[in-house]
């Protein structure tokens, strides 16, 4: 009787570790990746398009308010996944508890996507009709080389 739950209690630790180890891997990623890409879109978008002293106000306006938006996606994000964390840590394996929690992390990146999408859009409607074709080739560009 005591193996079995030394086993349960080895293996449930293991879990937490493991995904401890995930979520830590997935912030660490993301934190690398989406600025790299975001600042290599930027980097293009202003080599491609030149932007006037009106455009570059607007989009910096537009930038601030979705880094505001995108904080709180990614505060959310952070908490649905620790809560994921302690769902598996406390049933490891599938249960409703692990797919409540995994519904709540998917809800916070599908929002923080969309919003990324919006504000792509948005900027795209800060810049002069002219302007547009060259930052649609570049946005596209952008994700077909992101694209896996």
């Amino acid at each position: 009787m005591m193996r079995n739950r030394s086993r349960k209690l080895i293996l449930a630790a293991l879990a937490g570790v493991c995904v401890g180890l995930l979520v830590f891997a997935g912030i660490v990623v993301g934190r690398n990746t989406i600025p790299e890409h975001e600042t290599d879109l930027h980097e293009m978008l202003h080599k491609a398009v030149p932007l006037d002293d009106n455009e570059k106000a607007v989009l910096e306006a537009k930038e601030r308010a979705f880094m505001a938006r995108r904080g709180e996606i990614e505060a959310h994000l952070r908490v649905a996944n620790a809560e994921l964390a302690d769902a598996i840590a406390k049933t490891p394996q599938w249960s409703p508890g692990v797919e409540s929690a995994m519904r709540q992390v998917e809800a916070a990146a599908a929002r923080l996507q969309r919003e990324t999408l919006i504000h792509v859009f948005e900027m795209r409607a800060g810049l002069r009709p002219e302007h547009r074709s060259a930052y649609d080739e570049v946005l596209l560009e952008s994700l077909r080389r992101g694209a896996p």
